[in-house]
């Protein structure tokens, strides 16, 4: 029990740090309608790959999996804890989902057709930039909730509290 507990103390003190002192997102899983929303708006090709930058738990790519099995899927998560609690997820599902545990400032986004992100106003600033400058013509980017800041949204769908935006590099 002592080390269940340990664990839980670990996440909160990390997701504290990273949120007070790095300006990252907290840990929040995307209610699956709203995931469900947003896919209906979405069209895969058999080959698209799929990024979703601060996956956490993956939500994104496990919902989008289920509609679209054969694209390609990988979750970026910088968070130990959650990167690894999904990673074993995974591996127990038998899911062909890639989760890596980098900062997704240092990856490379030039093979994305498809970038779910869930973050907040600092880190959509900042990776407004690195869309416009990595990803290939044709990129489709769909934020939950915080808008990138310099490119015009193609749509925006509001659902109960949330708004989904869509945009296309």
């Amino acid at each position: 029990m002592s080390f269940v507990l340990f664990f839980i103390l670990l996440f909160l003190a990390t997701q504290f740090f990273n949120i007070l002192f790095r300006g990252y997102a907290p840990f929040i899983s995307t209610h699956r309608r709203i995931l469900d929303k947003a896919l209906t708006e979405i069209k895969l090709k058999t080959n698209d790959h799929v990024f979703e930058l601060g996956s956490g738990d993956a939500g994104f790519l496990r919902a989008a999996e289920e509609k679209y099995p054969e694209a390609k899927f990988t979750g970026i998560e910088y968070s130990f804890l959650p990167y690894l609690i999904t990673r074993f997820q995974l591996a127990l599902k038998k899911s062909k989902i890639k989760i890596r545990k980098k900062n997704f400032f240092k990856i490379s986004l030039e093979d994305a057709d498809l970038i779910y992100c869930y973050l907040n106003v600092g880190m959509m600033k900042k990776l407004g930039k690195k869309f416009q400058t990595e990803c290939k013509k044709g990129t489709k980017i769909v934020s939950l909730n915080f808008p990138l800041p310099d490119i015009e949204a193609k749509k925006l769908i509001q659902t109960d509290k949330s708004r989904l935006f869509f945009y296309e590099i």
